[in-house]
């Protein structure tokens, strides 16, 4: 009956946690780690979000035919080739804090955190771009 008790506890507890993320969290007056957790995913997604928008507004203006001064199909292609290796260095970097703090609660937090900053970096670089 113990056992019983107990593990009804604990699914108990489960269900709690889960309900707390799921609900809407006031992430300026998020406390507990699991509401710091979700509102950093919440804000790193937002960022994300923003820069695929920085990154394809770019992808237009180089979307024009070449000319005699400006390959614009050769930037294309460069720029793919520089945003996905700054994907895996976003992705190998945040791999190393997430890593560095995983026996920590706020681990994921950290993860997330990370890449939000690479994320608003990389759009102030790609805003810089294309200077006309």
């Amino acid at each position: 009956m113990t056992l019983r008790l107990l593990f009804t506890l604990l699914l108990l507890c489960c269900v709690n946690s889960y309900a707390e993320i799921s609900s809407e969290i006031d992430c300026t007056a998020a406390y507990s780690a699991l509401q710091v957790e979700h509102c950093a995913l919440i804000a790193r997604d937002k960022t994300e979000a923003q820069l695929n928008e920085s990154y394809h507004k770019l992808v237009e203006q180089l979307t024009q035919p070449d000319t005699a001064q400006d390959n614009y199909t050769q930037y294309r292609k460069k720029l793919l080739t520089a945003q996905r290796a700054w994907i895996k260095f976003r992705d190998a970097d945040c791999d190393t804090v997430h890593a560095m703090h995983s026996s920590a609660i706020i681990g994921k937090t950290m993860y997330f955190t990370c890449q939000q900053q690479r994320a608003e970096q990389r759009i102030k670089e790609l805003n810089n771009y294309v200077p006309y």
